[in-house]
């Protein structure tokens, strides 16, 4: 007891928040929304992922086919060099004799592969058993069944990967080779030479 004969009260006032939304159907309405995603939110979002990736994928697959392409046109142009400045210097181009026709090995580049791993193919026609002859027997040729090169052959077998390809650049298995052709002056697909 105080000193005036009095007990001592304390009041705990709590405090809770009007809400405008009062009905029933409001408090419903609030409870559902926190709950998730409904089945056909899900469907539709589903289906716009799956149709961005259907229109990337082959956009990719196409982009990543012509890096390839310009990297067999860069690596076949860097090997040209390699194998003229060889010509410069020792007179002749390398693979020779002739059971070395075949080969960049006097090069350092025997082994030297194109984008979709396989090695890069070369043949000497300056300096083969047909030499002098006017035409090499043993060259890629042309639609027009005309050869692709004089000096020589210098060409990816591409993404088919067939080793030994066609001897003519626009049939089956020679159509997706990355070619070096009149003598240097074109580097692309065989098929559009």
């Amino acid at each position: 007891m105080g000193k005036y004969g009095l007990k001592s009260v304390s009041v705990c006032l709590s405090v809770v928040p009007a809400s405008l939304d009062v009905s029933p159907e409001c408090e419903k309405t609030k409870r559902d929304s926190c709950l998730g995603f409904t089945l056909l939110e899900l469907i539709f979002g589903i289906l716009i992922v799956l149709t961005l990736a259907g229109i990337a994928m082959p956009l990719t697959a196409d982009y990543l086919h012509k890096a390839k392409v310009d990297r067999a046109v860069l690596d076949i142009r860097t090997l040209e060099k390699e194998i003229i400045l060889f010509e410069m210097e020792k007179g002749r181009y390398p693979g020779w004799p002739p059971t070395m026709l075949e080969t960049m090995h006097e090069i350092g580049r025997d082994h030297f592969k194109d984008p979709w791993e396989t090695p890069y193919q070369y043949r000497n026609l300056a300096q083969g058993p047909h030499a002098g002859s006017g035409k090499p027997k043993f060259c890629r040729r042309d639609r027009s069944y005309n050869p692709l090169n004089y000096d020589f052959d210098l060409y990816s077998v591409g993404p088919d990967r067939r080793v030994p390809t066609h001897q003519q650049i626009t049939a089956n298995k020679g159509a997706d080779d990355i070619v070096r052709a009149a003598n240097g002056r074109y580097v692309g697909v065989g098929a559009k030479f």
